[in-house]
């Protein structure tokens, strides 16, 4: 037998620093004779689906740093460079080691989840070029004129974040086909489409461009200066065969969970602001607000005082000393929006792209026949959308007709593809595509939102939306046009139309679908369990007490939101009130109707026929309504959540914990055949997680929180990575215990690979191969399969 040996507190000394807590042990079970690996894997389906993704990048993100800071973790003590994987120091403890838990929240998680946004963001191009958004482009000009829209937007952009200097080409060359915008192959898509097949060819190159990693990942200290030339350029990942590789198709949901993913990162980026030499600023004078990021600024920010453990005192950035201990003086002068850079300028994209988007489905991507496109005549006319007037929702599907504008090969991109016509394909409202909206536009309105003291209240998010780049706001719920009273109207009508188009006043629940007719007849458990979750993101939202990550204590019930003072004609109670009662109602169905005596949670519900839906059970659907639970247990303070989740988490460990494999069933009966998807691994991530954290971690839960982190690091290493660590000695063995796919199709330079020929492809050797040899993006596969032996 393994026997390991964990921490009472479960924090960093997880078998590494022995002595220096009181421990529990661990039984691993028996391995004698222990195969190479359990288990061989298949990649059967590649396709990136943008929502499931973009759902299941959301929940990695939180799985990922901010997890991996909970068990204290020091994220400056990661080596992502080195030919081994998994290398963490601790400084306090046993020094250089292999660490496969942290790597695989602070770095893999966090990072696999970053990427796969960039791809959609400005990578790819799978999706409606932002050159014809909205707001940039309002009368469809093509050509020149379209391209002389949109330049000038990515070169402010570029001189706001000081990316100017050293990353993007300012101003753009004019006759280079390689770089019309100053960044080589950027794609800006502000509205994904649903789905797209992601193969690429990746020009690696082994730094023919001279491409270099700095700035925050201490690149050049480990040695990693050169990586793959792809890090600098973005042609060779925009998809070769666009028309070919894509599904033109507009759906909500991918919209929605797409928002979400970029402002939670975006609400990342603008943690702080940067100075010239790219210290974190975190205040300017308020006199100073109208000048930061104006190019060639000499305001001077304010940064936390290294010589305080605390963080609580500030002093001038150009007070900080060199490596000689001689003060920065004028040369830290400038502060730029972003915490460093190139995030600045991806994040001020990303920003507009949302921005866009907003005004897309306010304008043009709602129905109210569900056969005709259309929209609000305004901003202030959808911010009083109620329960009176005529009905408006987003359809399901909307299919797209692109026209080339692009006059050669060599303007590709600089002349992106115009949609000339929309047309509804399925126009009924779905509760999946609700929750992702209310998710999206929660992120987004909090970074807008001034009132909001952790997010929209920063200095960056205040020097960011006062008037340059984007309009300032008044900070009511007024219908004014910008990007505050856009989310805001956005998040009006998602919450009006759940009750609209979706909610059963007879089993007193939200349907999964819904038509200008009423509420379907059936409950999806995943649907069911992520609108309690977009509900509270919402919810704490446009109550201005959204954070980025700390979203783990009971919610203040009842106070104010910035919806209150707007129309809620044909419903008496206030907005927070109303959202409190929807999350209670749909958590209670969640755990009476579709979870049984034993804590097993059914796939669905028949509303009609009163009986939950009688296929095998998944794993995604118990480790969804954990998730659920949890979050409603938070949003109300009912401790029945949280006792209805420990029963079903009880029933997962029974019922789907395969501990001679180490492993979850991923259907309940079935041993041999393992069907991961990101759905499946988002949400096993997400239940690991909060369970760790809302229940696990509590006096008297030691041995439970310490088999939850080590089923969280196997979960990321056998499902994601693929490597099936069979021996459980935490070294990777490649290619023997490589189990032929994992998840996470491909990595880059973050996550260890350096697009080096002399690395063949798996510089760490961790199972991932390196994209331009998988020739496939730091994805999640669409679904992967893995066989015992």
């Amino acid at each position: 037998m393994h026997i390991r040996t964990f921490c009472a507190s479960a924090l960093l000394c997880i078998g590494l620093l022995e002595g220096s807590c009181s421990k529990t042990t661990v039984i691993v079970p028996p391995m004698t004779p222990a195969p190479v690996t359990y288990f061989t894997a298949t990649l059967t389906d590649r396709r990136f689906y943008v929502a499931d993704h973009m759902l299941a990048s959301v929940e990695m993100q939180v799985s990922g740093e901010p997890f991996a800071q909970l068990l204290g973790y020091n994220l400056s003590n990661f080596n992502r460079f080195t030919t081994q994987t998994d290398q963490y120091y601790d400084a306090d403890g046993i020094g250089h080691h292999t660490d496969p838990l942290a790597y695989a929240m602070a770095i893999e998680s966090y990072e696999y989840s970053k990427q796969p946004m960039n791809n959609l963001a400005f990578e790819s191009g799978a999706g409606l070029s932002l050159q014809f958004g909205p707001l940039l482009n309002p009368t469809g000009a093509t050509g020149d004129a379209a391209y002389n829209v949109l330049l000038p937007r990515i070169q402010q952009y570029a001189l706001e974040s000081h990316a100017d200097a050293g990353f993007v080409l300012s101003p753009a060359p004019t006759d280079n086909p390689l770089n019309w915008y100053g960044w080589p192959g950027y794609w800006p898509a502000y509205v994904p489409f649903r789905s797209f097949d992601p193969a690429i060819v990746p020009s690696a190159g082994g730094g023919n461009l001279n491409c270099t990693l700095v700035g925050g990942y201490q690149a050049r200290a480990l040695g990693a200066t050169v990586v793959g030339d792809y890090e600098c350029g973005y042609n060779t990942l925009n998809l070769p065969l666009r028309d070919a590789q894509v599904e033109k198709v507009i759906e909500p949901a991918a919209i929605g969970f797409t928002a979400w993913k970029k402002g939670l990162w975006a609400i990342n980026y603008w943690q702080t602001l940067h100075d010239n030499l790219g210290n974190g600023i975190v205040g300017v004078a308020d006199s100073d607000l109208a000048s930061v990021g104006q190019p060639g600024n000499q305001v001077i920010g304010l940064t936390p005082d290294p010589s305080d453990p605390t963080g609580a005192r500030l002093i001038p950035s150009t007070q900080l000393t060199d490596i000689t201990g001689k003060p920065l003086g004028d040369a830290a002068r400038g502060v730029y929006l972003g915490d460093i850079p190139l995030e600045g300028f991806q994040g001020l994209t990303m920003i507009d792209e949302l921005d866009n988007q907003a005004e897309a489905l306010l304008r043009t991507l709602s129905t109210s026949d569900g056969t005709t496109l259309g929209g609000f005549a305004s901003t202030k006319a959808a911010i009083n959308y109620d329960w009176t007037s005529p009905l408006r929702w987003w359809p399901h599907a909307t299919t797209v007709v692109e026209t080339a504008t692009a006059t050669s090969d060599d303007t590709r991109t600089k002349f992106f593809p115009k949609p000339t016509s929309l047309t509804i394909t399925d126009g009924s409202s779905q509760l999946r595509d609700l929750s992702g909206l209310l998710g999206g536009m929660g992120e987004f309105f909090a970074l807008a939102d001034f009132h909001n003291a952790d997010v929209g209240g920063l200095v960056s998010s205040r020097a960011t939306f006062d008037g340059d780049p984007f309009p300032i706001d008044n900070q009511l719920a007024d219908g004014e046009e910008t990007a505050h009273d856009r989310a805001l109207a956005v998040l009006k009508i998602a919450i009006v139309d759940l009750d609209r188009l979706h909610w059963d006043a007879k089993n007193k629940v939200l349907a999964s679908s819904g038509t200008a007719k009423g509420p379907g007849t059936t409950v999806d458990t995943i649907d069911a369990a992520y609108s309690i979750v977009a509900m509270r993101t919402a919810l704490r939202s446009i109550s201005s007490t959204l954070t980025l990550y700390s979203n783990d204590t009971p919610d203040v019930l009842g106070a104010p939101t910035a919806l209150d003072v707007t129309s809620l004609a044909g419903k008496p109670d206030k907005i927070a009130a109303h959202l409190v009662a929807l999350i209670t109602a749909q958590a209670d169905f969640l755990s009476d109707k579709m979870t049984d005596a034993s804590g097993l949670v059914a796939n669905g519900y028949d509303l009609d026929k009163g009986a939950p839906d009688p296929s095998p059970a998944l794993l995604q659907s118990q480790c969804a309504a954990i998730r659920a639970l949890l979050d409603a247990y938070l949003a109300t303070s009912v401790d029945k959540y949280r006792a209805r989740a420990q029963a079903i988490y009880a029933s997962l460990d029974a019922r789907f914990w395969m501990a001679d494999v180490r492993a979850f069933r991923t259907t309940a009966g079935i041993d041999d055949t393992l069907t991961e998807t990101p759905l499946s691994f988002a949400t096993t991530s997400a239940a690991l997680r909060q369970y760790w954290k809302l229940v696990a971690n509590r006096p008297g839960q030691e041995r439970v929180a310490a088999e939850l982190l080590e089923r969280f690091k196997r979960l990321n290493k056998l499902v994601a990575n693929g490597w099936d660590d069979a021996n459980a000695d935490d070294i990777v063995k490649s290619p023997d215990e490589c189990t032929g796919a994992g998840l996470q199709m491909a990595e880059r330079a973050l996550t260890g690979e350096l697009g080096h020929k002399q690395d063949n492809g798996d510089r760490d050797h961790d199972c991932v191969l390196e994209i331009s040899a998988a020739k496939l993006p730091a994805a999640l596969a669409g679904e992967v399969v893995l066989k015992r032996r």
